[in-house]
């Protein structure tokens, strides 16, 4: 198969069991259930962040920047403004201190947002940053605001379980 006529790739297909549509990734390399495992690993992580950019932190679609190098800057930027967010949320976790912000049973928000909101805090009391530290090795258990987001979050299909796979 040919992109834009001059990128050569591969169209990997594959369907679990009790879904009701088959799952496509278009990869440079030739498919495999491994193309699969990757794209599953990849997507996981980057969909988040771009919720995050179009609405649920940064609202980028409403910067009415449309010079490429003009958004690069800004989403590097962006980048730092998260990672430094996200050392603070974890950091009101580890300090057990995240339910003065977060008022769910159990965490609720990001620790995007939990940062965002400390950070909003700080300066609202003219607050210098704590001092960050690094992120932990592991990862800790997702935020779900509601049991029906636990419920779709723990009966989520992953491309890890494909059962049938065609080239």
């Amino acid at each position: 198969m040919q992109v834009f006529t001059d990128i050569a790739c591969h169209l990997a297909t594959a369907h679990q069991g009790d879904a009701k549509d088959a799952g496509a990734v278009l990869s440079d390399r030739p498919p495999s259930l491994q193309t699969l495992v990757l794209y599953g690993q990849r997507f996981g992580g980057i969909e988040p962040h771009f919720k995050d950019y179009k609405s649920a932190a940064f609202e980028v679609l409403h910067s009415g920047l449309r010079n490429a190098q003009a958004l690069t800057c800004l989403l590097m930027l962006l980048d730092c403004a998260t990672l430094i967010a996200v050392m603070l949320g974890m950091l009101l976790l580890q300090a057990g201190q995240h339910t003065v912000i977060d008022w769910h049973g159990e965490r609720g928000l990001s620790f995007l947002q939990l940062g965002l909101r400390q950070l909003a805090g700080l300066c609202y009391q003219r607050l210098p940053l704590p001092s960050l530290v690094a992120l932990t090795q592991t990862n800790p258990p997702p935020a779900c605001a509601s049991q029906k987001k636990r419920t779709a979050f723990d009966s989520r299909i992953e491309f890890s379980k494909v059962i049938a796979f065609s080239y």
